[in-house]
Parts: structure tokens; sequence; C-alpha cells
């Protein structure tokens, strides 16, 4: 691979483990619109989520288009204003947005009280979540664990309320598969922190150690011994799998116990994105951008991220204690980072964070 000034990190949608940067020029910013230089991003499965799933129910391959057969995999990363012709985004100002892995992305902005909004044709399909650029101060000590959690967290931090609101209506604890995962793990500190419900999780072999070490969870199992772990009936089944396969063993071995089964994520490899056919009870999706939209609704915008950013500063500060990040640049380690996260290499406690 040879590294250019700017440069678009192409993918084959057929076969992912085919990639390559590609040169890019820089289009001419119309009236409104700001350039952006990528700084920094972190790996992680919903990256992977995104290429998998691209063509799906919610199509990230149409966020940001390629050439026919190829796509562009979407990230969320730190960003600098590096030429602007919106008066109200200068030069110079931090961002945290959606982006297509590369060195430069260009925004038609809409100055929002958070920051702006991409206002592309091409992503008017996309929740507002994915739209918003977030201001960002400049990088302290956690800036990379918040690389990899700031995309997120929220997943964690609503299904934390979600959780909590099944628990005063009768839930008695929570099973979580895929614990090694980083949406889990923060649902489980979140859950152990702030509602003290009992809290399980479910992971693969080679991942149980690291996910029994980390301390937020009551007991952890490996999926082919399910048995190693008991739940206060009703539990709820907060599934990060997205397999068939697993959520419907699950479901079969804990029949009886459990009284809701919320589908969140797709870390497995033979993930899909509608679920399987199961009834008593009949699971059922949990989108966190939409739960974010209507917990803003009920409280406000300020008291909601003022809670959020405490909440996530807590987690941060804990998540040293076991988070080991690589840091990475240049396109050749971008592109073998991913081949590592498709291949399932990665160390559950090893996140790459990366710079163009």
């Amino acid at each position: 691979m040879s590294t250019v000034d700017n440069w678009q990190l192409w993918v084959r949608r057929a076969d992912l483990t085919v990639t390559g940067p590609r040169a890019a020029a820089h289009p001419a910013l119309a009236p409104g619109a700001v350039r952006l230089e990528v700084e920094k991003f972190a790996l992680t499965m919903n990256v992977v989520t995104y290429a998998r799933l691209g063509d799906q129910t919610l199509p990230y391959w149409n966020a940001f288009p390629a050439p026919a057969g190829y796509g562009r995999v979407p990230v969320w990363a730190f960003v600098r204003v590096i030429d602007s012709r919106n008066p109200a985004i200068p030069v110079g100002g931090r961002y945290f947005g959606f982006v297509p892995i590369g060195t430069h992305h260009t925004v038609e902005a809409l100055p929002t009280s958070r920051g702006f909004e991409d206002a592309a044709p091409d992503r008017a399909f996309m929740p507002a979540w994915y739209r918003t650029f977030q201001p960002a101060a400049e990088p302290d000590d956690l800036d990379d664990q918040r690389a990899v959690f700031r995309p997120i967290f929220p997943a964690s931090f609503t299904l934390a309320a979600f959780v909590a609101g099944l628990a005063a209506d009768g839930i008695k604890s929570a099973l979580i598969t895929s614990a090694s995962s980083r949406t889990a793990i923060g649902l489980a500190h979140l859950l152990a922190r702030d509602t003290g419900l009992p809290t399980a999780g479910l992971t693969s072999a080679a991942n149980h150690g690291f996910a029994a070490g980390i301390g937020c969870y009551g007991s952890v199992a490996r999926y082919d011994e399910p048995a190693a772990v008991s739940v206060l009936a009703p539990a709820v089944l907060v599934d990060l799998t997205g397999s068939h396969r697993v959520i419907t063993d699950v479901h079969e071995r804990f029949a009886g116990a459990l009284g809701h089964v919320a589908l969140v994520g797709f870390t497995h490899p033979d993930s899909q994105q509608h679920g399987p056919a199961l009834t008593d009870p009949k699971p059922q999706f949990f989108f966190a951008p939409w739960a974010e939209k209507r917990m803003v609704a009920d409280e406000g915008e300020s008291r909601f991220y003022a809670r959020y950013h405490e909440a996530e500063q807590r987690f941060l500060e804990s998540a040293t204690a076991w988070l080991t990040i690589r840091r990475q640049q240049g396109p050749e380690a971008i592109a073998k980072a991913f081949g590592a996260l498709l291949a399932g290499t990665v160390p559950a406690g090893v996140t790459d964070v990366l710079s163009p």
C-alpha cells in the first residue's frame, strides 16, 4: 500500500478482507460546508457490524457512496476543522462524529445546539445520532479511551435506563450475552453501580477469563455451559450477539425464567439483523438512538447529556484497569486492524486506536 496526503479506504463488499487506500481529491467547499481532517478513531465490533450488515435494514453502505462493488466503512472519529465556509464553525474546532475511514471528510454543516449536523442528502436516511458532530475538548489522558467508548457507551447508558425501568416493573436479574464486548461491559458497570440488579454474563470460551476478571458481573459462563450461571426470575436477556443460535439456545435453557428479551447488537460472525422466531417472551429490538431521543425528550437536553457525560467519565476512568489500547497510524495499519477484527483475532482486552 502507498500512502498519499488525502486518501479513502475502500473495501470490497463481497469480500471484506480486500481493502486498499485510494487517492482522493478535496472537493470545492460550498457555502456552509466545512472540511474535516480525521485525527483518530477506534476499531470496535460496531465498525464490523456496519460492514457486515451494510445492505440490510439500516444501509450503512449508502451513507458514504463508493464505486460499484466497493464500500467506505464508517467509523466514529475525532476530527478537526481545517477549512470552513460556515461562519458558525471556525477553523481549528475539534469534533466527534460519523465519517468514512480516510484522511478527510467534507460536510454540509448545519449548526445545532450540540455542534453541527451533517445535512448531506446521502445521509438524510440516518437517525440524527449518526449525523451529529459533537464539540470535543482538546486531547487529555482519557482521549484514546473516549475514542473507544464514545460511539458505544450511549448504548450502554440507554440500555441501563431501560433495564432499570424493567426492574421497577418486576424484573429481578439481567443476563447479558457477548459479555466481553465493550457495550456489555458498560451496561454491566452501570447496572452494578446504579441498580444493584444481579447481572450474569455469557461469552465464548476464549473470552471467559477476561470477562470474569473485570469484576462487573456477578457470574460469567461460557456459551457451552450456560448452567454455570443462575438467574433470578423473571430475568431480562440482553443479547449483543445477533446470533439466532445463541439467542435460541439461551432462550431454551432459561425457558420460564425470562420476562423480556432485548436484541441489541451483532457481535457474532453469523449475526442477522432480524430476530429469531421465538415466543414467551418474544424478542424485541432495542435501538439506542431511538431510546436516547425519547430520554432527551422526557428530561431535557441539558440534564440528559450532563448525566451521560458524568457516567461516561466514571466509566472511562474505571476502564483503564482492564483496557489495553494499541496506537497505530496509516492505511496499512488500519487495514490490518480491520482484518484482525473480521477474523476475531483481537484479544478481548485490546482495542486499536488509529490515525490516518
